[in-house]
């Protein structure tokens, strides 16, 4: 239960003044005795015991009146609206080079612990899965089956494609399965370790149809920090810089697992943020019971004032 308009209730303090007033404005002249004594043997009559339950009626309606005001709700408070969760292509570099050593493990190994980490924390998101290497293949459309997901990621290394690294292609195919998708916040992350040297799509082309659809593109470049130091980090980081900020989005350097894992819960975060606090809704509106109720205590009222309590008013 909660009040949409709480101030309102401030004006529950003038109903004691609205009712003293209009008790003082519509009670009569009284009328003049010489003694009094000839009526100390009667006792009162109900009527004149119970003469305040007219005016106790009038109050309890005002208060409901002001309470139908504040707009009282009550019912699915808790109920999360439609269409808040995100929509994510989750593309993954599975070219040869991805069998590097990368820490105390490859490439492979700590890209797919991550990915599943991300996978395993998500909720009420949508998440597609798409691999590439010299062509691209969508393993998985947009889905909730989070246990599918993370299946397919545990064996990507037996997808059998031809070696080499289609990233325009890899992202096309991933752009176009966010064609018909209504979330509220759609994204592609994206994650190689190489160059493109396959494909008959230019990754920037790709990343401008994504522009066009409005979907997000997060681009992460694997890389050997001593190849870096040396001046070659093996990833054309301009060109996924220009991927990502063309539609958006932005590119993270990773040179450990510990930094892709973190890279991958900033882009969670990144895109939470897009949508907004969660929002509630679907409440059931009290307001409109109130106002019959009080006007059935006020018709009550005046009746009671007419009839029963006429002559004791």
């Amino acid at each position: 239960m909660r009040l949409a308009d709480p101030y309102v209730l401030a004006l529950l303090v003038l109903v004691p003044p609205l009712l003293f007033l209009r008790g003082r404005l519509s009670r009569g002249p009284g009328g003049r005795f010489s003694n009094l004594a000839l009526l100390a043997g009667f006792s009162p009559t109900w009527r004149l015991r119970l003469r305040w339950m007219p005016t106790a009626v009038g109050a309890i309606a005002l208060a409901l009146l002001v309470f139908a005001l504040a707009r009282p709700q009550s019912g699915k408070a808790e109920t999360q609206l439609p269409g808040q969760g995100i929509d994510v292509a989750l593309v993954m570099d599975t070219s040869s080079s991805m069998s590097t050593p990368f820490g105390k493990d490859t490439r492979y190994g700590a890209a797919q612990r991550v990915l599943t980490d991300f996978i395993k924390n998500r909720h009420d998101d949508r998440i597609a899965l798409v691999i590439f290497r010299e062509s691209s293949l969508v393993l998985s459309p947009l889905t909730l089956d989070y246990n599918a997901l993370t299946a397919l990621v545990a064996n990507v290394q037996q997808v059998n494609l031809s070696d080499g690294t289609a990233i325009g292609v890899g992202l096309a195919d991933a752009v176009n399965l966010m064609r018909e998708s209504k979330a509220r916040s759609r994204a592609i992350i994206f994650l190689t370790d190489g160059e493109n040297n396959s494909g008959a799509i230019e990754p920037l082309a790709a990343a401008r149809i994504a522009e066009t659809l409005g979907v997000r593109v997060y681009t992460i470049g694997v890389i050997d920090p001593r190849s870096r130091r040396s001046g070659n980090p093996g990833v054309d980081e301009k060109a996924l810089q220009q991927m990502a900020e063309v539609t958006g989005g932005r590119y993270f350097p990773a040179d450990s697992e510990q930094s892709l894992s973190d890279v991958y819960k900033t882009i969670d975060t990144l895109e939470k943020s897009r949508i907004g606090r969660t929002q509630y809704g679907a409440y059931d509106e009290y307001a409109p019971y109130l106002v019959v109720a009080a006007l059935v205590l006020l018709a009550m009222e005046l009746g009671l004032r007419a009839t029963v309590w006429k002559q004791a008013s």
